[in-house]
C-alpha cells in the first residue's frame, strides 16, 4: 500500500479563506411528529441542551478560532423561506453568521449552487465547507482537525473532497463511498485521505455487512470542502443547464434590493437534484478524508437508541415515562406521561397534540404516514 503525506501546513491557511456554508432547510420528517414543518430537527435539543443548529455553529466557531484564515468569512446559512424567521430569531446574537433564504426547496445540488455563487463573487478561489445542520459530531477539537485536513486537500484545487465516516456496524440507512486502499493514498493533518472510486446508493443487510467487512467502504457523511472554481468547473460540465442559470442571473448580492426577485426568477427554473447524484457521482476527482470524530446523523428515531442508555428492560426513556413488564421499546414524551404495559419492541412518542405508536423496526416508513397525513387538510396544525 502506498502512502504519502501532503506537503501543506496550518501556515498554508494563512494564505487562503475558509468558507463554511451550514445547510439547513431539511423538514426532519423521520422525526415526526417531534419535527415537524414550522420546527424542523434542526431547531430542536435532540442531542445537548442546545439545538442541532447551534450546536453545529459551536463547532465552526471553534475551527474558525483554532485555524488561521478561516476567521474572515462569514457562516452562511443556507435554510427554506419557511424557516427564515426562527432561524434569524435564534442566531441573531451569534455574530459573523449570514442567512440566506431560498424561496423554494430544489434539493441540495441547487442549495450548494447558490452558496457557490455567493462566494465567488467575494473569493473566486477560496475554500467552501458544506456542511449540515443536524449531525451530532463531537469533541469539537477533532471536528476542527477534519476541517483543516479537508481544506488543505481541497487547496490544491485539483479534486472535491468529501467526509467519510469509517462504519461501526452494518447500517442500511447510509449510503456509502468505496476507496481505492491500494494507492494514491495520504496524511494530512494527521488524518487518512483516500481516492474515492465510487458511491453506493443504500444496500441491504447483507451488502452492507460485506462493505463493513472489507474496510474499503465508509458512509457518505453528506458533508464536503472543496475549492469553489474547482466545484464550478464541474456544475458546468456534469449540469450545463444549472450552472447556465445561475450565470445567466448576473451579480447576485444578498444585500442587494432585487435579491429575492432573483432568487425566485433562478428556483423556478432549478431542477430537483441532490448534489450526490448530480455532482459527487460524476466528478472527475474525488478526495474521501477521514476524520477522527464520533459522528451520527440523528436521521430518524433510532439515533435516540446511540444517544441514550437502555434500562434493564431495554427501554430507552425520554420524559415522563412509565413501564410495566415492557421490553425494548423506545419512549419518547415531551409532554404528558407515556404509561407503557406489556408491551415490546415499540416506538412511542408523545408531542404536540399527536401520539405516534409503530414497531421500531417500520420506523423507516414514516416518511409514509407523514404523506398520508399531509392528503387530509384537517391534519395540517399536526404537520
Amino acid at each position: 500500500m502506498s502512502s504519502s503525506s501532503l506537503d501543506l501546513g496550518i501556515s498554508t491557511l494563512k494564505e487562503i479563506m475558509i468558507h463554511p456554508i451550514v445547510m439547513a432547510g431539511g423538514r426532519g420528517e423521520r422525526f415526526w411528529p417531534y419535527s415537524n414543518s414550522k420546527h424542523p430537527k434542526q431547531l430542536l435539543p435532540l442531542v445537548t441542551r442546545k439545538t442541532m443548529l447551534e450546536d453545529t455553529l459551536d463547532n465552526i466557531r471553534n475551527f474558525k478560532k483554532s485555524t488561521p484564515g478561516s476567521g474572515k468569512a462569514p457562516v452562511r446559512l443556507i435554510i427554506g423561506k419557511n424557516l427564515e424567521k426562527p432561524v434569524k430569531a435564534l442566531v441573531k446574537k451569534i455574530p459573523g453568521v449570514a442567512v440566506v433564504a431560498e424561496p423554494v426547496g430544489r434539493n441540495t445540488a441547487a442549495a450548494v449552487a447558490l452558496a457557490a455563487r455567493l462566494i465567488m463573487r467575494e473569493d473566486p478561489q477560496g475554500i467552501m465547507l458544506v456542511l449540515t445542520a443536524d449531525h451530532a459530531i463531537k469533541p469539537p477539537e477533532k471536528f476542527a482537525q477534519a476541517m483543516r485536513a479537508a481544506s488543505l486537500v481541497a487547496a490544491e484545487g485539483k479534486s472535491l473532497v468529501t467526509f467519510g465516516i469509517k462504519p461501526d456496524r452494518a447500517d442500511i440507512g447510509f449510503g456509502y463511498i468505496e476507496v481505492d486502499g491500494a494507492a494514491q493514498r495520504q496524511r494530512v493533518e494527521g488524518l487518512e485521505s483516500y481516492a474515492a472510486l465510487r458511491f453506493h446508493e443504500k444496500p441491504d443487510k447483507a451488502t452492507a455487512q460485506t462493505y463493513v467487512d472489507s474496510g474499503r467502504f465508509f458512509w457518505n457523511s453528506g458533508m464536503f470542502a472543496w475549492r469553489v472554481d474547482t466545484l464550478w468547473a464541474q456544475f458546468q460540465k456534469h449540469q450545463p443547464a444549472v450552472a447556465k442559470i445561475f450565470e445567466a442571473a448576473g451579480d447576485l448580492n444578498p444585500k442587494g434590493r432585487n435579491f429575492a426577485k432573483q432568487l425566485a426568477k433562478i428556483y423556478k427554473q432549478l431542477p430537483e437534484i441532490s448534489i450526490d447524484n448530480g455532482i459527487m457521482e460524476k466528478a472527475d476527482s474525488i478526495r474521501v478524508v477521514v476524520p477522527q470524530f464520533s459522528w451520527d446523523d440523528i436521521g430518524s428515531w433510532a439515533a435516540l437508541e446511540r444517544l441514550h442508555p437502555a434500562d434493564s428492560q431495554g427501554n430507552r426513556k425520554v420524559g415522563q415515562v412509565l413501564t410495566l413488564d415492557a421490553a425494548g421499546n423506545t419512549l419518547f414524551a415531551e409532554e404528558g406521561l407515556i404509561a407503557a404495559f406489556g408491551v415490546k419492541d415499540l416506538l412511542i412518542v408523545q408531542t404536540g397534540g399527536v401520539t405516534l405508536v409503530l414497531p421500531k423496526d417500520q420506523s423507516a416508513r414514516l416518511k409514509e404516514l407523514v404523506k398520508l397525513a399531509q392528503q387530509q387538510k384537517a391534519l395540517a396544525k399536526f404537520l
